[in-house]
């Protein structure tokens, strides 16, 4: 996901056009907190101070938003902005994703993780290249494919995709905060009743869209207060610092008084965690000194094949194990623990070479097709005092 946005060179919101590395460490960092929570901590004898990977999969979610929310912002004014935005979309998200979708289905015909993981289901192949595998999950009340049960994320961002332009670009912009704060409370409330009805899965309030409609928000809320607030943003640049600590340190206490599985902690954290992202991505762009931790190369690498990553890296992990040791991943033996972290560099390896053969030509593809030269006056958009573009 390697979007680009803008970063403001002064207090004015003056802008230039250049990539925030940052963030690309930020998205990295993320990348290794879900491997390693998957990899050391959700399997059977897992480390429980190790599953982390849902905050970082929240991240993702809000780092998307904030992005994609400006780059409507700044290219809705072209006269060709969505035909270009979504060939972009199509070009960057579609080819590895049904790769290793294709990839699984038939590594899984081989393998039969069936006797590994028996309590699988089975959805058709149609429903995740169609990306509505999370409506198959919510049916079935089951994750469907072990190795595939991420692939939720991206099925949401997708959906996501095909609403967010629209809603931005003609939401008058004296309404479109108070929209998207009350989405943000739809999806608080959308969870409430996915928690505590028996009509549908509790999976409900975990892996549809209306009900993370919060986190995606959140980058979006972000984005527009940057982007359209005429502040003096210096004045504010330690609460933006300060505030997600807050935030993060206020959700580890609601789980350790209430539980991580209670109702309430599961209607409430992701969005105080959201906003805690949703703050840091400002302060991150606002060139805070917390940016020079994740200009760090190594985080930047892992943002670099993140996408690839998030694909396969379970696949990688129950292949080595079904093929070594002929059991479902897990550490509860120096065996399985050896066969975990060799997981680890083929995971790496594997991921930066379908980034470089498959997704980084075909994402270049799609950057061939510029934003037009001719631009369109949409009454509901009121021009900020200063613009600046931002690579899509």
């Amino acid at each position: 996901m390697k979007d680009t946005t803008t970063s403001p060179a002064s207090n004015s919101m003056e802008t230039v056009e250049r990539r925030i590395v940052a963030l690309d460490g930020f998205r990295g960092l993320g990348t290794v907190v879900v491997v390693i929570s998957h990899f050391y901590g959700e399997v059977q004898h897992g480390i429980p101070a190790l599953m982390l990977g849902w905050i970082a999969v929240d991240a993702f979610f809000v780092l998307s938003g904030y992005l994609i929310g400006r780059l409507i912002l700044d290219k809705s004014k072209h006269k060709n902005f969505f035909r270009v935005f979504y060939i972009r979309r199509i070009c960057r998200t579609f080819p590895i994703y049904f790769f290793c979708i294709i990839a699984v289905f038939y590594i899984n015909g081989v393998f039969h993780p069936e006797t590994t993981y028996t309590e699988e289901a089975n959805f058709p192949l149609w429903s995740y290249m169609a990306f509505l595998q999370n409506f198959w999950m919510v049916s079935y009340d089951t994750i469907g494919q072990h190795w595939l049960a991420p692939t939720w994320t991206l099925a949401v961002e997708e959906q996501f995709y095909l609403i967010a332009p629209a809603m931005i670009v003609f939401t008058p912009r004296r309404f479109l905060m108070p929209v998207l704060v009350s989405l943000v409370a739809l999806a608080v409330v959308s969870r409430i009743y996915f928690l505590t009805t028996s009509e549908t899965s509790s999976l409900a309030a975990q892996v549809m869209l209306i009900s993370n409609g919060d986190v995606l928000v959140a980058g979006i809320i972000a984005a527009v207060a940057l982007k359209t607030w005429k502040l003096d943003w210096a004045r504010y640049d330690q609460f933006l610092r300060v505030a997600p600590v807050v935030l993060l340190t206020a959700t580890m206490a609601l789980a350790m008084v209430t539980g991580s599985s209670s109702p309430l902690f599961q209607t409430l954290a992701q969005t105080m965690v959201s906003a805690a992202f949703a703050l840091m991505i400002m302060s991150l762009v606002r060139g805070s000194p917390e940016a020079a931790r994740y200009e760090n190369k190594v985080w930047c690498f892992f943002g670099n094949i993140s996408y690839a990553v998030y694909l396969t890296h379970l696949a990688t992990l129950g292949i080595l194990h079904n093929v070594i040791l002929g059991t479902a991943p897990d550490i509860a033996t120096p065996a399985q623990i050896a066969v975990t972290t060799l997981a680890l560099p083929v995971t790496v390896l594997t991921s930066w070479i379908l980034t470089k053969v498959v997704e980084e030509p075909i994402t270049s593809y799609g950057r061939s097709f510029k934003w037009s030269k001719e631009t369109v006056e949409r009454q509901t958009q009121a021009r900020p005092a200063a613009q600046a573009s931002a690579n899509s």
